[in-house]
C-alpha cells in the first residue's frame, strides 16, 4: 500500500457547479462547512458560524435535493433541525426543527438519521423526542412532516416502495409513496438486532427469538410465510450484499456493543457461512458490485483502527491500513448497517473507497494544550491490485454523490 496526496484546486461558490455531479464528493471541512468537490474543484454549499454546525448531508438519488442536520446554540437554549437545499436553485426549506434548553441528540455527532427513499424525494428521519426517538416522513411533494412510530430506538430499512422499521421487539413494515404511508405487517422479532435486510420487494430478514433460541429468518410480508435459516449468537448485526447473494453478520455476546466478536459471510445460495474473521471487527461497508467488502477492526493501541479489504472473490482479506477517524467517521462506522443505506462511501463503479481521518499517530504537545494532528479525506483506489491511498484534502468526513442519468 503506498500513500500519496493529490493535488488541490480551487474553491468556487455553488452556482459555479456542474450540471452532473456524479462521482462528485461531499464533504465536511474542518470548519464544519460543507463543499462539494467535482471536475477537480471545491464548491462551497454551507457555511457555518460560531453557532452553528451542520451534520450528515444526505443527497436523492438525483443529485438535486441535500437534507441535512443543524445545531443552533442559542443564548439560552439550542435549536436542532432538519433543512432541505435545492442545490441549483440555491433554496433552502425547513423540514424539521426543535428548541430546547439541553442538547438532545441521537449519539455523540448524530443529531437526527436520515435517508432517502429509493427513486423518490421522501425523506425518511428519526429524530430525538423528549422521551424516546421518534420515525418522521417528509413528503417532497406535500412540505409536510408526518409521525410513523416513536418510543425507540428505532432501526429503518428501505426497500423500492417499503420502509422496514424494528423498534425493541416489533418489526413493522409500511407501504410508502407520494399519496400513503400504511403500516402492511407488523411481527413479533428479537430485541437484539438492528435493521432488518430486504432480499426483494416482498421478502426480508430477522432476528426471532423464543426463549434462549436466537435465530435468522427470512419472512414475505406478501404470503406472510416465515422460514428460519439458522441460529446465531444473542446479539447480531445484519446486512445483505447489494447483489443479495451473501448475508453478513456481525455477532457479539454482549449487548450493547461497538466492537464484535467476529464478521461471517452466508451464502444464501449454499445456506453455508463461507468466510469469518475474529480480527475484533467494528463495522464493514459492502462495495456497489458485491465484489469486496470494506471493514475496519480495532487494534491493541486505543484509538487506532486498521482498515481491511475482502476480496469475496477468493475471500482473501488484506489489511491496507492503520489509522484515527474522525469522531463522525468513527460513528458511521459503528452504525454501518444503517449509514451503507445513506451514504456512500464506496463510489458507484466499486473502484474507490473514501476515509476520514489520520494515519498520524502521536499528538504535538505545546505548552498549554495537546494539538490533535489535522484530519483529511483519503480515498483507497487500485483495489484489485496494490491499493494506493491518497490524501485528497482537509475534512471531517466524506462521501459520494449518487450516479447521476
Amino acid at each position: 500500500m503506498s500513500c500519496s496526496t493529490e493535488r488541490n484546486d480551487e474553491f468556487y461558490d455553488h452556482t459555479n457547479l456542474p450540471k452532473n455531479l456524479s462521482n462528485s464528493i461531499i464533504y465536511k471541512t474542518l470548519n464544519n462547512d460543507v463543499n462539494i468537490y467535482t471536475d477537480s474543484n471545491h464548491h462551497s454549499i454551507l457555511n457555518s458560524d460560531t453557532n452553528t454546525k451542520y451534520y450528515w448531508p444526505t443527497i436523492t438519488d438525483n443529485n438535486e435535493y441535500i437534507a441535512y442536520s443543524y445545531v443552533s446554540e442559542l443564548s439560552t437554549e439550542y435549536q436542532i433541525g432538519i433543512d432541505l437545499l435545492d442545490i441549483y436553485k440555491n433554496t433552502k426549506s425547513e423540514v424539521y426543527s426543535t428548541k430546547s434548553s439541553t442538547k438532545n441528540l441521537l449519539s455523540n455527532n448524530i443529531p437526527h438519521y436520515m435517508t432517502w427513499a429509493p427513486n423518490s424525494n421522501i425523506l425518511s428521519f428519526a429524530t430525538p423526542t423528549e422521551n424516546y426517538p421518534a420515525l418522521y416522513i417528509y413528503k417532497h411533494t406535500n412540505t409536510n412532516y408526518e409521525k410513523l412510530i416513536d418510543f425507540g430506538p428505532l432501526w429503518i430499512n428501505w426497500n423500492a416502495d417499503k420502509l422496514s422499521v424494528h423498534r425493541r421487539d416489533k418489526r413493522f413494515v409500511y407501504e410508502i409513496n407520494d399519496s400513503i404511508s400504511n403500516l402492511v405487517d407488523t411481527t413479533n422479532v428479537s430485541m437484539y438486532y438492528r435493521i432488518d435486510p430486504w432480499i426483494n420487494s416482498d421478502e426480508l430478514l430477522s432476528i426471532f427469538q423464543d426463549f434462549n433460541i436466537v435465530s435468522i429468518g427470512k419472512s414475505n410480508i406478501a404470503t406472510e410465510i416465515s422460514e428460519i435459516l439458522f441460529n446465531v449468537n444473542q446479539y447480531s448485526m445484519l446486512n445483505i450484499s447489494p447483489n443479495k447473494k451473501y448475508l453478513s453478520i456481525l455477532s457479539s455476546d454482549t449487548y450493547p456493543t461497538s466492537v464484535y466478536d467476529s464478521l461471517a459471510l452466508y451464502d444464501l445460495q449454499s445456506n453455508q457461512i463461507v468466510f469469518q474473521t475474529t480480527d475484533s471487527p467494528i463495522g464493514y461497508f459492502w462495495s456497489p458490485d458485491s465484489s469486496k467488502v470494506l471493514i475496519i477492526s480495532t487494534t491493541n493501541d486505543p484509538g487506532n483502527y486498521n482498515v481491511n479489504l475482502l476480496n469475496v472473490n477468493n475471500y482473501e482479506l488484506t489489511k491496507v491500513q492503520t489509522m484515527q477517524f474522525t469522531s463522525e467517521q468513527l460513528e458511521m462506522f459503528i452504525f454501518a448497517d444503517q449509514f451503507a443505506n445513506s451514504h456512500k462511501l464506496w463510489s458507484h463503479d466499486s473502484s474507490e473507497i473514501l476515509i476520514a481521518g489520520s494515519i498520524e499517530f502521536s499528538n504535538i504537545e505545546s505548552e498549554d494544550q495537546i494539538v490533535t494532528p489535522k484530519y483529511n479525506i483519503f480515498k483507497i483506489s487500485d483495489l484489485d491490485t496494490k491499493p494506493v491511498m491518497k490524501k485528497l484534502f482537509p475534512g471531517l468526513i466524506g462521501y459520494w454523490t449518487n450516479l447521476q442519468k
